[in-house]
């Protein structure tokens, strides 16, 4: 009987081997920097010293659970994670089940990324970006202004559930996503947005994309939250023990000082002029009202041409500019960057640019000052 044992074991450990692999994929994303401060402003966010940056490690996995059942996830290492000295970052980008009826109606529940845009739903995969980071104008504003201003136009990521699909219109392509999650509750409250939201109202997202001919797509985004905006009051307390030294306590108390109202809106076009040409443009706009507080519009856009020299060197142009608060003048702040991108083996890029930020007087983050760093980014798909 025994003898029959290991080769049944074997024939079992080969068929869920098999089993495995026809379900799961598993890949990922490798990205290394360099950054120089060469003149000009040199606070934060810049970097006054050359910095080699260990930027991130993702793993993306894949699970096909059924036929219409796909699990996905994207684990991500970020900054040299080390965890037991506090560095570094360690978190999955996003987690979430898709249950799909037709191409035009899947349905998806989880942690995903807000679907705004162009870059956000792939700024963790730098391969497939021609540049070398997103651009802040659209996707940073706390590298624009400081404050409520610094407020994102949208969260990053959102836990909730999403209806998306692709089907076509008039023999027009298309795909689209509408999104409900918790919204973003980090306005100096300790509470974590993907476990527990702190009041009725739920974040809506949506966004569609149209391919208008084979080298022409538009799209559009919408965002609407409406959440607490916390006022952090610190109190000291000292509590005194009989059985030792005074201990000085410190509380932390927040105090909501009124409805936070975020509605923001975009369109985008990448546009494949030619085989050697391509031109990629987004422009953002929205509103932030908080009750009896303030309220503003601010808005953003970016501009990227790019020319393929030969077949794996791309030269590209970034310009971009942000206004953070229309209500206060001279205050805008202008991004631009020449760059090359140099494809040197399959899915192996190199990129570098020579980044130039240009602010106007009443900036509340660089107050009328200039900057100049040199980037480099070494990005792997695997």
């Amino acid at each position: 009987m025994r003898k029959f044992i290991l080769p049944a074991l074997m024939l079992i450990t080969s068929t869920l081997s098999a089993n495995w692999t026809d379900k799961v994929t598993l890949n990922g994303y490798f990205n290394f920097e360099f950054e120089e401060h060469l003149s000009g402003f040199s606070d934060w966010p810049t970097h006054e010293y050359s910095s080699f940056d260990s930027d991130m490690v993702d793993l993306v996995l894949n699970v096909q659970a059924t036929d219409r059942l796909r699990l996905a996830a994207d684990f991500t290492w970020e900054h040299g994670s080390q965890s037991e000295v506090d560095k570094g970052n360690v978190g999955y980008e996003y987690a979430f089940a898709e249950y799909t009826l037709s191409d035009s109606l899947r349905f998806r529940a989880g942690k995903m990324f807000i679907p705004f845009g162009i870059y956000n739903e792939i700024h963790t995969a730098k391969p497939s970006t021609i540049i070398v980071k997103e651009p802040n104008p659209t996707n940073k504003m706390y590298y624009i202004s400081s404050g409520l201003e610094s407020t994102l136009l949208y969260p990053r990521w959102g836990t909730g559930i999403a209806l998306l699909g692709n089907s076509e219109i008039y023999n027009i392509p298309f795909d689209y996503i509408v999104q409900i999650t918790n919204g973003d509750i980090s306005y100096g409250v300790d509470k974590n947005q993907y476990d527990k939201d702190d009041n009725n109202q739920k974040a809506i997202a949506a966004r569609i994309r149209m391919d208008l001919t084979d080298n022409l797509q538009i799209g559009a985004s919408f965002y609407h939250d409406k959440a607490l905006n916390y006022e952090s009051v610190y109190e000291t307390k000292i509590k005194t023990n009989s059985d030792a030294n005074d201990v000085n306590i410190t509380s932390k108390a927040y105090v909501p000082v009124g409805d936070m109202v975020i509605d923001s809106q975009g369109i985008q076009m990448i546009w494949h002029i030619n085989d050697d040409i391509r031109l990629e443009m987004e422009y953002m706009t929205g509103t932030l009202d908080v009750e009896g507080s303030s309220s503003f519009r601010r808005s953003g856009f970016s501009i990227l041409p790019s020319y393929f020299v030969s077949e794996n060197i791309n030269l590209y142009f970034l310009y971009s500019k942000a206004d953070p608060n229309h209500s206060t003048s001279n205050n805008s702040v202008v991004n631009y960057a020449p760059g090359v991108n140099i494809e040197i083996d399959h899915n192996m890029f190199l990129k570098a640019d020579l980044y130039n930020v240009e602010s106007n007087d009443n900036n509340l983050i660089f107050k009328g000052d200039s900057y100049r760093e040199f980037r480099v980014a070494l990005a792997i798909g695997f």
